[in-house]
């Protein structure tokens, strides 16, 4: 099997539909900035230019809507410039609940992981105009719960690392465990229906 190039691959993402909030380019720079300084943001910058689809990271405004392949493309130029791995997109996603203006008015009224699953469509609501968030199980006594993400099928490194960095943070904020854990256990790119996670917790 053939790797495609990651121009193929921004040529087929940015033919799918569906829009995000600004406000998550605005933490996707933030990392970027954090982990590889100013220059790195140019770098990215440029890779957006190169691949035929240039974006200023900091000139986004943050309450209007933005195509979510664009969003997915800057994540993916990201891992190609700096050479990341599966674990550095597990990082980006889990850092990014932390400096969303988004997360911070939306969690500060809940106060249980129960609240925010209850909860979890609103969430994704707040985030993107298409797909969906679901309630899977709850089970308090077994500590675990299973959320289900319908109709995201840009990239399997966006809902494989990047989504598990990103729930587990939600966790984080919501419980006062230590030992917490993110399992894919269906992906769409695995030929399921949907992607699926559990969250266990101690």
């Amino acid at each position: 099997m053939v790797e495609k190039s990651l121009k193929e691959t921004a040529n087929e993402i940015m033919k799918k539909e569906g829009g995000v909030r600004g406000e998550v380019f605005r933490t996707h720079a933030i990392y970027i900035r954090y982990r590889e300084g100013e220059e790195g943001i140019k770098r990215v910058e440029e890779k957006m230019k190169e691949l035929g689809y240039p974006i200023i990271l900091d000139e986004v405004r943050t309450g209007d809507w933005h195509k979510e392949a664009l969003s997915v493309l800057v994540i993916l130029a990201a891992k190609e410039v700096f050479n990341w791995t599966e674990e550095d997109i597990f990082d980006m996603g889990n850092s990014a609940p932390k400096y969303s203006f988004i997360v911070k008015m939306f969690i500060k009224h809940l106060f249980s992981i129960k609240e925010v699953f209850e909860k979890s469509g609103q969430y994704w609501d707040k985030h993107y105009n298409f797909g969906s968030l679901q309630k899977g199980e709850f089970n308090e006594k077994e500590k675990y719960i299973t959320i289900i993400l319908k109709d995201h099928d840009f990239h399997e490194l966006i809902c494989g690392p990047y989504m598990k960095g990103y729930f587990m943070r939600i966790a984080q904020f919501s419980l006062k465990s230590e030992k917490i854990s993110v399992e894919e256990i269906k992906c769409i790119f695995k030929g399921d229906p949907y992607n699926e996670y559990i969250i266990k917790w101690d």
